[in-house]
């Protein structure tokens, strides 16, 4: 979601094990190792995306030039009821009759189940029994079936830099059903399988009806906000003492509850174990490379930072038809994984004593023609821009640097025709176009499989952000116990 503020990809925190009856069961890893000097990817800053006309198209392979359904009509195909049994790994959900029975004897009620909470900075997650209090107002409780850990997770778990919020919820990449609705939500229903994403749609405000932002005024991500919009209060609770959440969805739930403008309902025969990373990262780097970057066949492009969100970007080059994707990073060992998602060449700006933008310009014969930097560090914005060639060459900023940093370029790079573009989510409207990216893994157009490298139950959580600050994961799955 959130982009890394260094070349080099962090790791994310584990679940515990719990029955469904009142008892809580705890199983801490103890196996945490100390961070490495990383930090989780943010959500990209502000930019100016394509049309809603263009976008539909971007989710073509662009080296083909197809056509695609416009994501209006996408969103459009997952308006109506539905009763079916879907795959979800090795689990199936019934959403037909039964299961909607089953949901219909908590409508209204308070909900109680186990939550990894985050009860102080850098502690191992707990496994606890919450309460969640049924949706208010334009709200939606849903029930979580698998979830993921990203950078950012970890970034506000560590709470460096910013301002501790504790106790909390963490968690904004998921899947789920939706087990009932608040007041004044008419377009999704008990049953649905649906997205909670970190950044929302309301379709009212200025930036919802343009057709070149998705910066929604009202549900833009909040991390500082540890309460629901609609009354200022947390929908958790434990012992009646409120619980915080996290960017507006807290996924390390089972139960969580979400803005409606934060949901996103899609094609139910989707399985959500592989399409709940497209909530967040994969989006993210994806449509920074498709959607705003947009290299044309046979074009060059240089990737900095080569954790999920980079790979993601990366594979967007791969899928747009780019002759060569050349990987930056600190860490060497990050070339075989990142062959898979298209990158051909690999640069470690620790191998030249010169600046990298000038070994990617001799590399190229003048510069790149794409570049879109992964990483939050500034030096490495710095160096997308200036790699990129004169005349014609773009580079796209996704990684959120730190409050205090400055960019610092000469004029002449902007006077001699380079274009320097930042995105958020990947310049994706939530609830629109995220339904249209399911459709293209569900047609084997977008691969998800292998940015999926560890599965861990709910009691494990913790091993989770093991793995990703160890930097051995891209994308933990943790699969909820209900």
């Amino acid at each position: 979601m959130l982009a890394n503020r260094s070349f080099h990809g962090v790791p994310h925190p584990p679940p515990l094990h719990f029955t469904r009856s009142n008892r809580c069961t705890l199983s801490l890893s103890s196996s945490f190792s100390p961070r490495s000097e990383t930090t989780p990817l943010l959500p990209p800053s502000l930019s100016t995306g394509p049309s809603d006309k263009r976008r539909s198209s971007l989710f073509c392979i662009q080296a083909q030039s197809e056509p695609s359904e416009s994501t209006s009509d996408a969103a459009a195909l997952y308006s109506q009821p539905f009763s079916v049994k879907i795959p979800v790994g090795d689990r199936h959900f019934s959403s037909g009759k039964k299961g909607k029975e089953e949901m219909s004897s908590t409508v209204g009620q308070v909900i109680r189940c186990k939550a990894a909470v985050a009860w102080e900075a850098g502690k191992p997650l707990v496994i606890e029994e919450v309460e969640v209090a049924p949706p208010q107002k334009m709200e939606v409780r849903l029930k979580i079936l698998f979830t993921s850990l990203c950078h950012t997770d970890v970034y506000f778990w560590e709470a460096k830099g910013q301002n501790p919020l504790f106790p909390r919820i963490l968690g904004h990449e998921a899947g789920g059903i939706v087990e009932s609705v608040g007041e004044g939500v008419t377009e999704l229903a008990p049953g649905d399988h649906v997205l909670p994403v970190f950044t929302g749609e309301c379709k009212e405000c200025a930036h919802c009806k343009s057709e070149v932002s998705n910066m929604c005024e009202l549900l833009r991500i909040n991390t500082d906000r540890g309460v629901m919009i609609h009354d200022g209060k947390s929908r958790f609770s434990i012992n009646g003492q409120p619980v915080y959440h996290f960017v507006g969805t807290s996924t390390f739930s089972e139960y969580t509850v979400v803005h409606v403008g934060c949901v996103v309902k899609i094609n139910p025969l989707a399985p959500l174990d592989k399409v709940c990373i497209l909530s967040c990262g994969i989006s993210t780097g994806f449509g920074a490379t498709v959607n705003v970057a947009k290299p044309t066949k046979g074009s060059t492009v240089a990737v900095f930072g080569l954790g999920a969100v980079g790979l993601a970007a990366a594979e967007g080059a791969r899928v747009s038809g780019a002759s060569r994707i050349i990987g930056v990073d600190f860490h060497a060992n990050k070339l075989e994984r990142a062959k898979q998602f298209g990158v051909t060449e690999f640069v470690n700006p620790k191998d030249y004593t010169k600046p990298v933008q000038e070994v990617i310009a001799e590399m190229t014969e003048g510069g790149v023609d794409r570049s879109i930097e992964c990483t939050g560090n500034i030096d490495a914005m710095i160096s997308a821009f200036e790699c990129v060639h004169d005349g014609w060459g773009v580079a796209v900023l996704v990684g959120v640097p730190h409050k205090d940093a400055v960019f610092k370029t000469h004029p002449i790079n902007f006077l001699n025709e380079r274009t320097l573009k930042g995105t958020f989510f990947g310049n994706y409207k939530p609830r629109s176009d995220i339904p249209a990216v399911v459709e293209k893994y569900m047609n084997k157009e977008l691969e998800l499989e292998k940015f999926i490298t560890h599965q861990v139950p709910f009691s494990e959580i913790n091993k989770a952000f093991d793995y990703l600050l160890k930097g051995e994961s891209i994308r933990c799955i943790i699969r909820m116990e209900h």
